[in-house]
């Protein structure tokens, strides 16, 4: 407070003190002092110790206040040290306080702020109490430590990001608690169901507890979640061995079965009585077994001969070829013997375990080969031209058919490459299919099926070839078959129409051409008769087998330009052979500019031909 504050509060003490002094009391002093007739003196020794009283109580109020003072400061400095304490202990930021308020205004703040954190932590330390004993429970079973310490261990006092930790590390355990506790009841069924097929009766305190099925008992710990699962896998692997033997005496067994022609009678009952594979199981398969191998031994030549059909329906699986087969040399044998009958077995066990090991390769090669078969046969019918006379979409359907298979056979091929290529880095061999390895033997296929299109290429072109040289040498052959003509019609002595005419010009200018035995084009229809139409069937005999002798020999005739072709009532060769053909044939083989005819007499005249 500042001093004209100060004087101001003075003043008003000293009213209220003037006012006192007014009172009736002070005035019965003077009255009782006169009824007492006390002399001057000692009225002045009465006022001067009431002036002393009066003077102490103000000094005695003037210490209480300042005491009131000192008390009211040491409630701010301690009540803002505990502010302090609370801020820091609740991980929060201290208010502060105006030094401008007045102790009491600031003590008053200070506890009201005091008792807020208070209860806060009181708050937090409830909640953070409620979450130990959670995660207490969870971890009791889960086997688990807690992190969680107890409050008198505290070294610092949990924030709300600790407490929001602790929650979902609470909310974790309880998921993982979950997750275990469903993983018990499930795995716990498999090991019971095993425990049945096997016939096991549990034994070790850990089994009982399984067997048992209260969870309250088993601690759901990782250790023990992880010794369940063994123990699961470990009968599992036990259940499968005992299977895998069971089936193989199974196998074993059948098969002494059908060789020694046991009555499918016997067969059933047996099965019947020893379904499962429990070890008491397996013990009859083994008896059994044992009882069919005395039997086999008083009947080895026909156990020989039965494991050699089934090893050639195994080779057959495995598409073996002769060679192949024959490396197993006791197969071409007539000894009958132990020795035989063991390495007929043997071969029989592991030709198994190849085809049961490579399955599905084989069918994959299978599915390739009968791919390839129908390539074929639709790359066959495609040069068949009564493919077109077909009823009820059946060439539609093939169409489809075909482009299936041209789609699929790369696929398979690029497939059976990759899976044969691993197969061949990993065994460091061949894969043998009938004799031949069978990368080698896609190659070999596509390489004789495009020979093969080559050659039938060359056929053709060789074909065309002669064709073309017989059109030149003989006329060409009508595009479009004559009509036939109806029974009892006269043929028509008139020409048709669509003959081309040709001048008189003479087709041989030569003067022993009317004396030959070939004859002119003329000649030969004059003998024919009116109305017949010359043909190649009635060609002299002589010319055809000529050309049949000489078909590699190329006909040879001599250019004179400036002459025409003509036939008396049939069209020339000008008319019926083009340029494009005839230059063919020039470039084939006909590089000479005058060669002699193999139709015509060696001392015939020239055949003269006008190119149009």
């Amino acid at each position: 407070m500042d001093s004209s504050g100060a004087n101001i509060e003075t003043r008003t003490i000293q009213n209220c003190i003037r006012e006192l002094m007014e009172l009736p009391v002070i005035k019965q002093f003077a009255v009782v002092w006169d009824d007492m007739g006390l002399e001057e003196k000692h009225r002045a020794a009465r006022r001067a110790t009431m002036k002393e009283h009066l003077q102490r109580l103000l000094e005695e109020m003037v210490q209480e206040e300042q005491e009131l003072k000192r008390k009211l400061a040491e409630s701010v400095q301690s009540c803002t040290k505990e502010l302090q304490q609370l801020c820091s202990d609740l991980s929060l930021s201290c208010p502060q306080i105006s030094e401008q308020l007045t102790l009491l205004e600031r003590e008053r703040q200070l506890r009201s702020q005091v008792d807020s954190m208070t209860k806060e932590k009181h708050s937090r330390l409830k909640r953070y109490k409620r979450l130990a004993e959670m995660e207490d429970a969870i971890c009791d079973s889960l086997g688990e430590e807690t992190k969680m310490v107890p409050e008198q261990q505290f070294k610092k006092f949990p924030s709300e990001e600790d407490l929001a930790q602790f929650r979902k590390r609470i909310e974790e355990l309880e998921e993982k608690k979950e997750i275990h506790q469903a993983e018990f009841f499930s795995v716990r069924e498999k090991i019971i169901h095993v425990w049945e097929e096997l016939e096991i009766v549990p034994e070790k305190p850990f089994e009982l507890i399984v067997s048992d099925g209260d969870i309250k008992n088993f601690i759901l710990s990782d250790s023990n979640m992880k010794m369940l699962v063994g123990l699961f896998q470990e009968l599992e692997g036990k259940a499968v061995k005992f299977q895998g033997e069971s089936l193989y005496l199974r196998e074993k067994i059948a098969s002494l079965w059908n060789r020694l022609q046991i009555p499918e009678a016997a067969r059933d009952n047996f099965n019947n009585l020893y379904s499962g594979f429990t070890s008491k199981i397996i013990k009859a398969l083994k008896n059994e077994l044992e009882r069919l191998d005395q039997l086999k031994k008083q009947n080895l030549q026909r156990f020989v001969l039965a494991t050699r059909a089934e090893l050639h329906t195994v080779w057959d699986k495995c598409m073996f070829g002769e060679q192949q087969r024959r490396e197993f040399s006791p197969a071409y044998t007539e000894n009958f013997d132990d020795d035989s009958l063991s390495a007929h077995e043997s071969e029989l066990d592991r030709m198994k375990g190849f085809y049961s090991d490579n399955e599905e390769i084989f069918k994959l090669i299978e599915k390739r080969e009968k791919l390839w078969i129908k390539y074929l046969e639709f790359e066959k019918s495609d040069n068949n031209p009564d493919k077109y006379h077909n009823r009820g979409g059946q060439l539609l359907k093939e169409q489809k058919l075909k482009k299936q298979v041209q789609k699929d056979l790369p696929k398979v091929e690029n497939e059976l490459k990759t899976v044969l290529t691993q197969w061949e880095q990993d065994h460091e061999r061949y894969l043998i299919v009938h004799d031949e390895r069978y990368l080698d033997t896609i190659d070999r296929q596509w390489g004789e099926k495009k020979q093969l299109e080559e050659q039938e290429k060359l056929e053709k072109q060789k074909a065309k070839v002669e064709s073309t040289m017989m059109e030149l040498v003989y006329g060409s052959k009508p595009s479009t078959p004559l009509k036939r003509r109806a029974a009892g019609t006269p043929p028509s002595s008139a020409p048709s129409s669509k003959v081309r005419k040709v001048g008189p010009s003479p087709l041989v200018n030569s003067t022993a051409s009317s004396t030959t035995s070939h004859g002119s084009v003329a000649s030969r229809r004059a003998a024919q008769g009116p109305g017949k139409t010359p043909s190649r069937q009635q060609r002299p005999v002589g010319a055809g087998r000529n050309i049949l002798k000489e078909k590699n020999v190329m006909p040879t005739f001599a250019l004179v330009p400036n002459e025409s072709i003509i036939s008396h009532g049939n069209t020339s060769l000008a008319s019926t052979v083009s340029y494009t053909d005839f230059q063919n044939g020039l470039k084939l083989g006909l590089d000479c500019q005058k060669v002699q005819s193999n139709t015509l007499p060696r001392s015939s005249s020239v055949l003269r031909v006008d190119i149009i």
